[in-house]
């Protein structure tokens, strides 16, 4: 997602493979959580690159191919709308202990959103967003005191959640317990599907009820 020209060829490969663009759902990412003291710039540069900056590269390389097919559809009197979806978290919403450089990057994905939804409004393209409360996944399945890791560019980077806050977090969700990767997709899916077509610039927490 962050190498140079990435964003081109996965724009090219799209359009290669299915003859242009509909749905762009942003959604890659991971945490390197740190207190603000012991943050290095490597750790905040990589976590802004991958949630940010990736996002705002393949926007601007879809944009010739949406102008393009939008022009198109205008002068044939047709009236097609396109979404974009990117994804933001509570922490983005609510901010995070321990996330200065997540929040930063999911707060700015907001920001890259509602601008998104002005500058393309006049190609009839939708640009929300869904900020995910606590989802079990693999970053979030493991103890924060165990050994569970992914790997980033060949660094192996610690990932899990504290058992006692995720107990707290699943006693504050009204909904009584995190959500599935499955009810994760299925917000994202209403900002795909036509009913969505007049909203536009717009986050939606995903999250059993769970806010902050």
């Amino acid at each position: 997602m962050t190498e140079d020209g990435f964003a081109e060829r996965f724009i090219k490969t799209g359009v290669d493979s299915f003859g242009g663009l509909d749905i762009i759902v942003n959604n890659a990412g991971y945490t390197w959580d740190s207190v603000v003291q012991k943050m290095t710039d490597e750790q905040w540069q990589a976590i802004i690159d991958v949630h940010m900056t990736a996002p705002f590269k393949i926007l601007r390389a879809a944009q010739p191919v949406i102008s393009a097919k939008a022009k198109e559809e205008a002068a044939a009197g047709k009236e097609v709308f396109r979404k974009v979806v990117n994804i933001s978290s509570i922490a983005g919403t609510g901010g995070n202990a321990g996330q200065i450089n997540y929040s930063a990057a999911k707060a700015g994905i907001l920001g890259v959103t509602r601008t998104m939804a002005k500058e393309w409004g006049r190609y009839k393209v939708n640009v929300n967003a869904v900020a995910f409360g606590p989802i079990r996944t693999r970053l979030t399945e493991g103890s924060a005191d165990g050994d569970s890791t992914i790997k980033v560019e060949e660094k192996e980077i610690k990932v899990g959640v504290n058992p006692d806050l995720l107990s707290q977090m699943e006693r504050m969700i009204p909904l009584g317990r995190v959500g599935t990767p499955e009810e994760a997709a299925g917000a994202v899916y209403l900002f795909c599907s036509p009913e969505s077509n007049f909203i536009s610039g717009q986050h939606i927490i995903c999250g059993g009820g769970f806010v902050i």
